[in-house]
């Protein structure tokens, strides 16, 4: 190996070709990662030609091809030598003059410049770009005494490219460029060489081709227009490389082949341990800084190996994104001074995959993370990456590490704690499995609260009961509190920071009336306060956890608290047993999700309690749901002022609650209940169809007389009617399905029966029959319930037409009552509920008589 070689030196003995296996030229790529890296690598090179600071740019190796022509022209260079000296020295004696000097056509450096090729295996990349620095010096004037380097450049890879590389070397093109910068200096170098005659529109197409232009642009702008490139020499540019030609290995193309195939770019992650390491180089804390270098080399990444649900090639991904995000964690915590504007966009870059999916990770260009804002007329600057982050990355790994030795995490007994319906998974997975990878903000924010906790301490220090108290409290104001953008988790984290200081004597300062809220839910924040007072006393905690607990509940139990209160006797721990136990089991899945509906009417049994919502009453969502499903369906009942219905309704039942006692009991409430039959309660009661049909749980109840069944939000959307929905799935063909509608054979001789919807608030849905014909039209019945209030229905018997016009009908039923109604072309009766089903027989009798 060659150590210190410079580019000049590789480029003036060799034709550095690059060879059919390697890719286009990467390092102009316009995308914001290699736009980047091509900033910082070339403000490197123009740094170090205005200092004249050496620069070592790596390891560059590949394989010298021509070296064996070469030696052989010298042997038989040696072997004529002789020859033609002998022959001399006959010549001499017999006194003949000879002349026996060899001539070379050419310098033996020259000769060697254009004999042997020099095909990289790696390094093609920055030998691309420092021959472009190279050439584009020598365009401005910068000094050198030898041009035969500027033919040594080729791209076997490209026709495209090798073409553009012979066009820009060629005397007259750069007399061409020269010329047309002094006319217009304004123009940067890739405009100018793409508006000369020499270059070819087609070019264009070519990857290499638009890279070496985008290059040449980066580096025309890493100049000052001042630069004096006449006192730069050429030929002793400070690059320098370590160089090997591996056929000096003897070696076959097959390990060429291999070498090459193996190679892959450096991760997002190397190209950012790389830089951080440069940006502290020579900073204070060297020997601190220098044992954190070691750990993120070797225990910490050990760790995360060990660990992520992924293969070896996604773990600099996973790795860098953990860091990335502990690091932003410190950052929206602890700073106050930042406009948070300035933070979103890194914001966003840094959590843009939640689920692990290597192609949608964003690159950030490095630069991101320094943020600059103005203040008044100074301008300020923060390092996202400051020695404060760093070591809270250092605190928060050696946590993990501690808490997987000897399964210290499982010691701590956070069991009840740490647990579903809030996190069913090991916190410290978080960020470590795939469909983790960038965690909820409730699952980051409570990350940050546990690590916030447990970093601070030492193992032999840990307080398990305070650990608790801090998990239970946090858990519950950060899961029932709307943390959903880079606002939210910015409040949640800073808040949490603060009070993050009263961790260890929580249940004393929050007592005390110190502790302050900024952020998280009040009514939650005063519940804990309540809780937190409770749980001073050891035998209200597992009631209390374990109700927490509930997958309903999610750690909002106010209420139920309410129900134990005595006016003059505080909180009845008896009480709470009783009404928890009983309501835990009540919202249980099984019961919450049944298709009877056996929470909603037996509720309805005690009252109306239907909380208002948008303009409508809500039965009440079954799913537990998210934040929001929770907030927007029962948490409104149990925060709302029906909420004694729940308490009364509670206090009919016996002790443990079932589905078969709650359907006994709503059987018998129908029973021995003197509703009418056309009662809104009773039609509830009787048909939990009527409920299911509200796909978003609401009914839109303008009176007893007119009450909708909504699919969903808002009314404008098509909607059923209770009564005569009621009264369709009383009656309908069990064997009917919405493509066939078979009506039952009662209603013969109608075919079909179905229930129509309608939209708007002005819309009459209802149910009809229909299929019947006579005389070749066919008729129909529609079945209404009156919109008037006097609670009877309405028989519209038709003729179908397009239009009301040509409703002319055939047949007569005035006989049998019905009034004819000229503006709608149809025959009207108006009925009570209990004779319907006489009035539609004595129709569907006369049509048969028909």
């Amino acid at each position: 190996m060659e150590r210190n070689k410079s580019f000049y030196d590789i480029i003036s003995n060799y034709i550095i070709e690059i060879p059919i296996i390697q890719r286009e030229y990467a390092q102009g790529r316009i995308t914001d990662k290699v736009t980047s890296i091509r900033k910082r690598f070339v403000d490197d090179l123009v740094n170090s030609i205005r200092t004249n600071e050496k620069l070592h740019i790596g390891f560059v190796y590949g394989k010298i091809e021509g070296k064996e022509n070469l030696a052989k022209k010298e042997l038989n260079k040696e072997a004529i030598s002789s020859i033609l000296n002998a022959v001399k020295f006959y010549a001499d004696n017999l006194e003949i003059k000879i002349n026996t000097e060899i001539e070379d056509s050419q310098t033996s450096k020259n000769d060697n410049a254009i004999t042997l090729k020099f095909i990289p295996l790696d390094g093609q990349q920055r030998l691309t770009t420092l021959y472009l620095i190279h050439w584009y010096i020598y365009v401005k004037g910068g000094k050198i005494n030898h041009l035969e380097w500027l033919d040594n450049f080729k791209y076997s890879n490209r026709k495209t490219a090798l073409a553009f590389c012979k066009e820009l070397v060629k005397e007259q093109n750069i007399a061409t460029i020269k010329q047309k910068q002094k006319k217009i200096p304004q123009t940067d170098i890739k405009e100018l060489i793409k508006n000369t005659s020499f270059y070819l529109d087609k070019w264009t197409k070519d990857a290499t081709v638009r890279g070496m232009l985008e290059m040449l642009k980066a580096i025309e702008g890493a100049f000052s227009k001042e630069f004096d490139f006449s006192e730069v020499n050429i030929e002793t540019l400070p690059f320098q490389f370590d160089f090997m030609d591996i056929q000096s290995l003897r070696q076959t193309d097959e390990l060429y082949v291999k070498m090459n195939s193996r190679g892959k770019q450096l991760s997002d992650y190397e190209h950012f341990k790389s830089w951080l390491q440069e940006y502290y180089d020579g900073d204070s804390e060297t020997e601190w800084l220098s044992s954190f270098w070691t750990k993120l080399d070797t225990i910490w990444l050990n760790y995360f190996w060990r660990n992520i649900d992924a293969n070896f090639s996604a773990l600099d991904n996973f790795y860098y994104n953990f860091i990335k995000n502990v690091c932003l964690m410190h950052c929206l915590s602890t700073n106050t001074s930042i406009p948070f504007d300035k933070l979103k966009n890194l914001y966003g870059l840094i959590r843009n995959s939640e689920v692990y999916d290597g192609t949608k990770i964003s690159y950030i260009p490095l630069e991101k993370f320094t943020i600059k804002w103005e203040e008044g007329e100074k301008e300020k600057s923060y390092f996202f990456f400051n020695i404060n982050a760093l070591k809270f990355i250092e605190k928060t790994f050696q946590s993990l590490l501690y808490l997987e030795q000897d399964n210290h995490l499982k010691s701590l007994e956070l069991d009840d704690i740490l647990s579903p319906p809030f996190i069913d998974f090991k916190i410290t997975d978080l960020f470590l499995h795939s469909k983790f990878f960038t965690p909820s903000l409730w699952h980051s924010a409570y990350f940050y609260a546990f690590f916030t906790f447990v970093n601070d301490i030492k193992p032999e220090e840990y307080s398990t009961e305070t650990l608790k108290e801090w998990l239970r409290f946090t858990r519950n104001i950060i899961y029932n509190t709307y943390i959903q953008n880079p606002d939210n988790y910015s409040n949640a984290l800073k808040q949490l920071h603060y009070l993050s200081s009263y961790k260890h004597s929580l249940s004393e300062s929050l007592s005390s009336g110190n502790v302050e809220n900024n952020y998280f839910d009040n009514e939650q924040f005063e519940e804990e306060k309540i809780k937190m007072s409770l749980l001073r006393d050891n035998s209200w905690k597992a009631p209390i956890i374990e109700t927490e607990n509930h997958p309903y509940f999610y750690g909002q139990i106010k209420f139920i608290l309410n129900f134990a209160k005595k006016e003059d006797e505080g909180y009845s721990l008896s009480l709470f047993d009783r009404y928890s136990n009983q309501l835990c089991l009540l919202y249980n899945n099984n019961i919450r999700t049944s298709d009877k509906r056996l929470l909603e009417r037996f509720l309805l049994c005690q009252g109306f309690y239907l909380p208002y919502y948008k303009s409508d009453n809500i039965f009440c969502s079954s799913s537990a749901g998210g934040l929001r499903a929770r907030n927007e369906n029962w948490r409104l009942f149990f925060k709302g002022h029906k909420i004694e219905i729940l308490k009364e309704a509670i206090d009919k039942l016996e002790e443990g609650v079932n589905a078969d006692l709650l359907e006994n009991f709503i059987e018998n409430y129908i029973e021995n209940t003197e509703l009418a039959k056309n009662h809104w309660k009773y039609l509830f009661l009787k048909y939990p169809e009527a409920i299911r049909y509200c796909k978003a749980s609401a009914i839109r109840k303008k009176s007893d007389s007119d009450i909708r069944l909504l699919k969903g939000f808002p009314i404008t959307a098509y909607h059923a009617e209770l009564r005569t929905y009621c009264f369709f799935r009383e009656h309908k063909n069990i064997e009917a399905t919405n493509n066939n509608r078979i009506a039952p054979s009662i209603f013969s001789p109608f075919k079909y029966f179905w229930q129509f919807e309608q939209m708007n608030t002005d819309g009459h849905p209802g149910c009809y029959l229909s299929g019947f014909k006579h005389c070749n039209k066919e008729y129909k019945l529609d079945i209404r319930y009156s919109k008037s209030g006097d609670g009877n229905f309405e028989l519209c018997f038709f003729h179908v037409a397009d239009e009301y016009e040509k409703r002319d009908s055939d047949i007569s039923i005035d006989s049998i009552g019905y009034v004819f109604d000229e503006n709608f072309k149809h025959f009207y009766k108006s009925i009570s509920y209990d004779t319907i089903l006489n009035e539609i027989k004595q129709l569907t009798n006369y049509l048969i008589e028909l």
